[in-house]
């Protein structure tokens, strides 16, 4: 499937983590939005040709792409962060703090 992205989605017991790969693509060209639990990921990657050049072959993705992700559980939207480092963007979104699992102490009587 053309502009498709790969994708990877895991939870921790704080976090919901989106770790997307996205070679060649430069961090002023991915747009990142969060809207009623679905994360959307957007981008363009423009051709690198030189004018003149004739390609012979060409299995790159060019162009606009755009991918979102239904969450698995609400997060906080305040404190989500993003971090772009050799091709691979990492969403980190804090679960909402009823969500969170709550640890319970069992006393002894």
């Amino acid at each position: 499937m053309a502009g498709r992205r790969a994708l990877d989605l895991y939870q921790t017991n704080d976090d919901v983590v989106a770790i997307v790969e996205l070679p060649g693509m430069r961090k002023e060209d991915i747009e990142l939005s969060l809207h009623d639990g679905i994360l959307t990921i957007s981008g363009e990657r423009k051709e690198e040709a030189a004018e003149g050049d004739k390609n012979a072959r060409t299995e790159r993705f060019v162009g606009r792409f755009r991918r979102s992700i239904s969450l698995p559980t609400r997060v906080d939207s305040n404190n989500v962060n993003a971090s772009y480092k050799d091709g691979v963007l990492t969403v980190t979104l804090p679960k909402a703090e009823e969500v969170k699992p709550k640890q319970i102490q069992v006393n002894v009587s």
